[in-house]
């Protein structure tokens, strides 16, 4: 036992302290906001674009400021049981393109930075390797995009949040440039807002909960006081297993997802950070923005039509549009997982933070031991068993193709996932549909994800599992976010009847569309002041 309590001390000792002001805050904390814009922007002088830069740089938030201030919002809606209405606060992030990075520095500069992707940019050759669409014929996916791609390039992207729409316009107005920033400012090309639906807070427009799962980051924002990014609620694991900060919530090593820090293998052993081409790309973080479209309709056509037909066969029996739905995303519209409730949504599972996200997929979930003193304890539902004796996950379910969990996959066993995840910053845009007949918006999300590499992070998810039928196991195409060019998308759905044999499910048409986006670089604040705002 001393032993024990040895190595889990030397665990904790072991995690870097992080550069907490010169993160951007959206990065590893989250702005979390109702209401965001996005604003892209063009480089036409240089010495221009470094004067608004060093104007707008006391806006740019660090995770030091997202981290407290989100953690205050904890504490009070604890307290209260509501959302503290008062409680309010306006920020900014910005990242880069690579062509706008070497502008602003130097081609050699820009071309130092390790990541494949990045250097070629979300332009035709990438967007054909992730499987997005060509409509009308165009041989390159990015012919139509509203912005991004081979006609509409970003060098700029802005994005700015607050909790009040009111105010997130006025920093809008105060952040976009001006007169003082000389004649050749950098110029606005394309801006859109983002909205929590207030019909549905929190939900994506197919009606989902999104952002469930996020990985937990190691490292500490002070060392004295010992306080964690990512509180600590579990005991910590034996030797070789993995780490949770909380029910079904790993601990990934900083160094996925900033530059500079350790990283980490699927046993949790940290792994030094590799060495970069320039210094101040340390704290620095690869930004994935795809602007995604979704047929709203058209999705809830395809769900009734084929429940319709599923439910009069043997292994299908009864089965509705919501649950056909619930088996294609993995979890119910509330965000509770099919594998811990397959008979039907349970808002109260969804609700519970220490419930929601405790499960996996290829043996019993057992259930959490918490740290003594932390006056938790996890909601008496059902808890998720090992295939053959209960619930399944379609293995092409959007959460099981993203998230294998302790599943082995075609590129390495049980949690190989770990290195693969991303934390997600999306956010809905448009307005919610509010019949069954389409009304011609454009309606979708901002996806926003941050990585230290988009090709073995992002890519890997979207081409290598998303758009496969055989990987990262065997079950076919993700029909949420699946991409294929020359075959309709498939999905093997398992029998809801043991007795019975399950269905391939064929989805003729694409309800998730790319229209615009790009591959940038956040870097850090002090290498804003000191590299990119100077000249």
């Amino acid at each position: 036992m001393p032993r024990a309590k040895s190595v889990a001390r030397k665990k904790l000792v072991s995690e870097p302290l992080l550069d907490s002001h010169e993160i951007q805050g959206n990065i590893l904390a989250g702005f979390n906001k109702d209401h965001q814009r996005l604003v892209g922007l063009r480089i036409r002088g240089v010495a221009e674009a470094r004067k608004w830069l060093a104007r707008i740089l006391p806006h740019v938030s660090s995770l030091a400021e997202v981290y407290q201030f989100n953690a205050l919002f904890r504490l009070r809606r604890s307290r209260l049981g509501r959302d503290p209405v008062c409680l309010v606060a306006s920020w900014m992030n910005i990242a880069f393109s690579r062509d706008g990075l070497a502008q602003l520095t130097s081609d050699s500069d820009a071309a130092a930075l390790p990541d494949a992707a990045f250097q070629i940019g979300l332009t035709k050759d990438r967007a054909d390797l992730l499987g997005d669409p060509t409509p009308g014929g165009e041989t390159d996916p990015t012919a139509r995009w509203v912005i991004g791609g081979t006609h509409h390039p970003v060098d700029i992207l802005m994005i700015v949040a607050s909790d009040d729409k009111t105010r997130l316009d006025s920093l809008v107005v105060q952040l976009r440039p001006a007169p003082m920033d000389g004649l050749s400012a950098p110029e606005i090309i394309w801006e859109e807002q983002g909205e929590t639906r207030t019909d549905l807070p929190g939900h994506e427009h197919f009606g989902f909960k999104d952002g469930v799962s996020q990985p937990g980051v190691r490292g500490l924002i002070s060392r004295r006081p010992r306080i964690y990014l990512t509180p600590r609620l579990l005991k910590a694991p034996g030797t070789g297993e993995i780490a949770f900060a909380k029910p079904g919530q790993p601990l990934i090593w900083p160094g996925q997802f900033v530059l500079g820090y350790p990283f980490g293998d699927r046993d949790g052993a940290m792994q030094p950070a590799p060495p970069l081409g320039r210094a101040w790309f340390k704290n620095g973080s690869f930004l994935v923005f795809r602007r995604l479209e979704q047929n709203v309709a058209g999705f809830s056509a395809f769900l009734k039509a084929e429940a319709d037909r599923l439910s009069k066969t043997a292994g299908f029996p009864g089965i509705s549009a919501e649950h056909l739905g619930a088996l294609f995303v993995g979890r119910w519209p509330s965000g509770a997982p099919v594998s811990r409730t397959p008979g039907g949504d349970n808002p109260d599972l969804a609700a519970d933070s220490l419930s929601n996200n405790d499960f996996l997929f290829t043996e019993d979930t057992p259930p959490p031991v918490f740290l003594p003193g932390v006056g938790v304890t996890a909601g008496t539902f059902p808890r998720a068993m090992e295939g053959s004796k209960g619930p399944v996950c379609p293995h092409a379910a959007h959460i099981f193709k993203v998230n294998p969990r302790d599943s082995a996959t075609n590129l390495g066993p049980d949690f190989d996932t770990l290195t693969r995840r991303i934390l997600r910053r999306g956010i809905p845009f448009g307005t919610p549909l509010t019949s069954l007949e389409d009304d011609g918006a454009s309606r979708g999300l901002h996806f926003l994800s941050y990585q230290a590499s988009i090709v073995d992070q992002f890519e890997i998810l979207q081409q290598n599992w998303a758009n496969n039928t055989g990987a990262p196991t065997s079950g076919g195409n993700d029909l949420i976010i699946g991409q294929t060019k020359t075959a309709a998308r498939t999905m093997d759905l398992p029998s809801l009847v043991p007795s019975q044999g399950g269905e391939k499910i064929s989805a003729p048409v694409e309800w998730v569309k790319p229209t615009g986006g790009g591959y940038f670089f956040a870097p850090s604040i002090g290498a804003i002041r000191g590299v990119l705002a100077v000249g």
